[in-house]
Order: C-alpha cells, then structure tokens, then sequence
C-alpha cells in the first residue's frame, strides 16, 4: 500500500488512540464490578498469581504444578462467569475491548495489513486525492453512454458515442493495467463533454485499489501551490505537502490546462512535473479544453514534444453533456 510517512502515521495514531480509549473503557468497568462484587477481583488476583507461583516452585523445588494451576484457574474463571451473570452482567463484560476484533487495534494479522488498516489507508488517500465526496457520484458505475448522440457528424470516422465508449474502455483498461503498465492519458475537447468526470472515475477506481492519487485544477496548481512554494517562499504551510506529493503521488490529475495564466514560470514548472514523473514512471492525466494545436503553441516544444509522445491522446467530442444532464434534471422535476 502506497503511503507516505505522514500517512502511516496518521493512521497508526488513529489505532493508538482506539487502544488507549479502550484501556480506558476496561478499567472502568473492571472498577465497577470490583466494587460491587469483591469476589471477582480476589479471583483476578489468585489467577495473576497461580502461574508465576507454579513456575518458582518448579525453579525451588523442581516440583512442577502447572497443571495444577491451569486446573485451578479454570475453576476460577467458571466462578468468575457464575458471579458475572448471577448479578446480571454480560459474559464478555470484563474481557479486552477492540475496535477491530481481526487484528486486536494493531493494524497486522499476521504479516498483511488488516482490512480495517486497509479501508483507514484508502479514506486517507481520498482525503489527500481533494476529490473526497466528488466520487460518490462521479465513478464509473454513473458514467452514462446514453447521454451521446449516435449519429454522424460529418467530421470524424465515429460517432460520438462510439468514441466516448472506446475512451470509457481505454480509460477502464488504464485502471486494470495500471500496476503493470502505468501509463499517461490526455483527455483533450471543448466544454462539457465528460473529460473531467471520467477523470473522477479513473481516480476514484485507483483510490479504491490503494493507490496514491492527487487531483488539482491548473489554476490552483500554478497559482497557488507553485506559486506559493517557488515565488513566495512556503507562506501556507500545505503548499509544500502538497508541492511534494505532486510528484510522489501513483497518478497526478491535472484539470483544465489551459485556463491558468501562462507563462514562463508556469511552462518551466509545468515541464519539471512532468518530466520528473515520467523519469519516475509516476502515470500522470492531464484534462484540457485545448486542442492539439493550441498546446503546442501555448506551451513550449519540449512539454508538447513529451506529452505527444508519452501519452494515450484521446479527444472528446460531440454535444454538450453537462448542459444535457440539467436538461435531463430539470425535465424531471
């Protein structure tokens, strides 16, 4: 599982802070029962104790009685269980108290992480990823074909929901393959036409596996997190995490290049991300309104050169399906 440090730590506080509130809850109750049945707590004590008396007889006298306590002490525990439910307590009452009865709060069965571990690691990654709630509604299980026209538009060889469901099976594909292959996509086209909604779907889908994944529009990426951390020198103190994991991250999800203001700063910036990832074989999926054309022309040849030639091109075209969706709303209201 693809955490960082920060990220195994925040979890591993989560099962500390489970096993000290637990503690908590035992000594409470082992409290309670003590004081309204003194018996118990004489059993508890003759129980602690009968082990490590039989082991300094056998180490004084050679005598070995620890059959003898394992038999005494199952007649006090059978006591323990009568007092316990003559006096209306529950049998588990006094026993240890964990939030994950698998793993005991520690995160292990075994060697492998637990799943509770598992689903705290992925809760985590979808916190990180900014998309959060998005994805409820955003994943692969909403994305509807239905929403594309089938008929020819006189320009390209498919239709537009022909080429929607290819890019749907390219982009599932990219999900299946991803540990093995990695890979980048650039999802390019005009307004409204899906790019940033199969985005969500490929990343809740990689989330939902344990990976790493962080999502940022190109406005907030240059302007606020590059530009915090290069131009102004670290002044949110979540710009440099984030700056960080900009090129850690399993797959980084830039949306909407294009609509930052572009300049040198950004290009130089721009081509450091992507080359570093690519030198790392980190996947990236870049999302813009522009066509090939002008990318080539806003950006320098060294990022177009790269981005052509490491990456899946898929253009999105057609009607505009954000606009179809309201209208579908609206209609059934």
């Amino acid at each position: 599982m693809a955490l960082n440090d920060n990220q195994y730590d925040e979890i591993m506080s989560m099962y500390y802070k489970n096993q000290a509130e637990n503690h908590i809850v035992e000594q409470s109750r082992k409290e309670e029962v003590y004081a309204a049945i003194p018996r118990i707590a004489e059993i508890d004590r003759l129980i602690a104790t009968s082990s490590i008396d039989a082991v300094r007889s056998r180490l004084k006298t050679g005598d070995d009685k620890t059959g003898a306590a394992k038999e005494q002490n199952h007649s006090l525990l059978a006591e323990k269980a009568d007092l316990l439910k003559t006096h209306h307590y529950p049998e588990d009452y006094l026993k240890p108290i964990f939030t994950c009865p698998l793993c005991h709060d520690t995160g292990l069965i075994g060697q492998e992480y637990c799943s509770c571990f598992k689903q705290a690691a992925i809760e985590v990654l979808y916190r990180e990823s900014t998309l959060d709630r998005i994805l409820e509604t955003e994943n692969f299980e909403h994305f509807d074909l239905t929403f594309y026209s089938k008929n020819t538009d006189g320009e390209h060889s498919y239709t537009p929901y022909e080429n929607m469901r290819n890019i749907l099976n390219k982009s599932q594909s990219f999900v299946e393959t991803f540990d093995k292959d990695g890979g980048n996509l650039l999802f390019y086209g005009g307004t409204g036409l899906g790019k940033t909604f199969l985005s969500h779907c490929i990343a809740k889908a990689l989330l939902d596996s344990g990976h790493t994944v962080l999502y940022q529009s190109a406005i907030h990426l240059f302007e606020d997190v590059c530009g915090d951390v290069i131009m102004k020198k670290n002044q949110n103190p979540n710009s440099q995490d984030i700056y960080r994991y900009l090129y850690s991250c399993d797959l980084l999800i830039i949306d909407d290049l294009g609509t930052e203001f572009t300049n040198s700063f950004v290009s130089s910036e721009l081509y450091d991300i992507l080359n570093t990832r690519m030198r790392e074989q980190k996947s990236t999926l870049i999302s813009t309104n522009l066509n090939l054309q002008e990318l080539n022309e806003r950006y320098s040849d060294r990022i177009a050169t790269r981005i052509f030639a490491e990456y899946q091109v898929c253009k999105f075209y057609g009607d505009n399906i954000r606009l179809a969706i309201r209208r579908n709303a609206i209609n059934k209201c």
